[in-house]
């Protein structure tokens, strides 16, 4: 067994990453509020082995807007509550919440986080998310996330997090009935913490954690998400386009991290992707094209359902300048030219883009166009590509969607893994049942046959997954400088 192993996590979302996949005739209906619906998720990765089962949450702040775009948030249970339930359905997977620290008070987070990771004997992450809507900011009495703000916030909190988990060190709990004492008192620390977002004076109820830290998730590839990975993530699950692409941001972060901690921490980089598996490729691309069928497009394909009006405004502009997948209400050939720079209405919803179109087209247009050739091989250069191939992509491309069979799949894991542009990935289903049962009895094999995935647990916490060591707690490590 070779000493560097490929980690895999699962991202659960309720009807999968494809915004039509919950249409396709053999896609369950998601029951969102039913325990089992999880649970029969959570049992397929970890009998494949997988390193973590993770609870993805976006507060929306509106469903019925939502319910176009990704539908899993209109029918969400709260992450930390599935997460307890779904501890007791499982013994050796990680298990990921996620958390806004806009949205919580650092004791509340601590208190949770270290409670579920004694419960869950060691198998707890945390996922820190710094994106949503200023709708949902709302619900929780705030105006807006506060912009850049909100990374300085999430910085302390992070900080004073990890000083309340570190406040009652392990073995603090004598429970000496002989002698009448309860708790060792040297071992009890209060922070009285005074900083600019947080006051926080006292300690937990509660032993330390059993990984002493619990780990820290974190995606983002902007320049204040680079700094907050390199400061306090152990995983990062950013998705960058190219293998090249994500050996310059690793390499990045890494040499970040190595100036902000003083030291090397083993980060782990484990791009999210969404693979799309048949018995062979052209069934595969089949199937994508399928499930863009089922996209919810504008009610006139071509000319679209908003008028000059919307287009001459600011609407339309930032509908046009943005990259973000088209929303509902602007998916249409005119809505897609106003983005690739170039007017597609002539040639109708099912016309080809021939190489004069294709010159016209501008970098996000050309952008669409190598995706397309890099998922279903389709090219202006083989007459392959329609304007409806475009505009579904630019709908539907918002996940790295790896298109094939389950050889073709693992073949791109591993490449990309060999050459050091990942550790690991993030992996989403398109739709469920069939694509994840698909990637765990097809694609898993393929990756133990070649020995680059385990067989077999060897560890039963999170940290162990990883290799991680617990950190040692910083206020004994200080009685111990103070004793010395």
């Amino acid at each position: 067994m070779p000493e560097r192993q490929l980690h895999l996590g699962y991202m659960h979302w309720l009807n999968g990453t494809h915004w039509g996949g919950w249409r396709h005739p053999d896609a369950p209906t998601a029951q969102a509020f039913e325990l089992e619906y999880a649970t029969k998720a959570l049992r397929l990765v970890e009998d494949a082995k997988f390193d973590f089962f993770f609870l993805g949450d976006t507060l929306p702040g509106d469903i019925v807007k939502e319910q176009w775009i990704t539908t899993h948030n209109t029918g969400r249970l709260e992450p930390f509550t599935l997460a307890s339930q779904l501890a007791l359905h499982s013994s050796k997977i990680g298990l990921v919440v996620t958390a806004h620290p806009t949205f919580y008070e650092p004791y509340i987070l601590a208190r949770l986080t270290a409670s579920l990771d004694h419960l869950s004997g060691g198998r707890l992450a945390w996922n820190v998310v710094l994106g949503a809507s200023d709708l949902a900011a709302k619900n929780f009495s705030l105006p807006d996330l506060g912009g850049a703000a909100r990374y300085e916030r999430a910085d302390e909190f992070i900080d004073v997090t990890q000083r309340l988990w570190d406040s009652i060190e392990q073995g603090a709990y004598l429970q000496d009935k002989k002698r009448g004492h309860y708790i060792d008192e040297a071992k009890v620390h209060r922070l009285d913490w005074e900083g600019r977002h947080f006051q926080v004076s006292g300690t937990l109820p509660l032993e330390r954690p059993p990984q002493g830290h619990i780990p820290l998730l974190y995606a983002g590839a902007s320049e204040l998400s680079r700094e907050l990975t390199a400061k306090w993530a152990d995983v990062n699950f950013t998705g960058p386009a190219t293998p090249e692409d994500s050996i310059a941001f690793n390499t990045d972060v890494r040499r970040r991290a190595e100036r902000q901690r003083g030291r090397v921490d083993p980060i782990f980089f484990m791009p999210g992707i969404t693979p799309l598996i048949a018995d062979t490729r052209a069934e595969a691309v089949d199937l994508y094209e399928e499930l863009n069928e089922l996209l919810p497009y504008d009610d006139d394909i071509v000319e679209g359902d908003q008028d000059e009006a919307f287009w001459a405004g600011p609407d339309g502009a930032a509908v046009a300048a943005s990259t973000f997948p088209l929303p509902k209400g602007v998916r249409s050939v005119r809505s897609l030219s106003a983005r690739v720079g170039t007017d597609l209405r002539p040639l109708g919803i099912d016309g080809t883009v021939k190489a004069d179109t294709a010159e016209q087209f501008n970098a996000y247009g050309r952008k669409l166009l190598r995706a397309l050739a890099e998922r279903t091989g389709r090219s202006v250069d083989n007459g392959g590509v329609r304007v409806r191939d475009v505009l579904g992509a630019s709908i539907a491309g918002n996940f790295p969607l790896v298109i094939g069979t389950a050889e073709h799949v693992a073949d791109i894991l591993i490449d990309w893994f060999d050459r050091g542009a990942a550790e690991g990935f993030n992996i989403s289903s398109p739709f469920l049942w069939d694509q994840l049962e698909r990637f765990t009895s097809q694609v898993v094999p393929i990756l133990q046959e070649r020995g680059v995935y385990r067989t077999d647990y060897t560890t039963d916490t999170f940290r162990g997954h990883f290799g991680l060591d617990v950190p040692p707690n910083r206020f004994a490590a200080k009685n111990k400088e103070a004793v010395a």
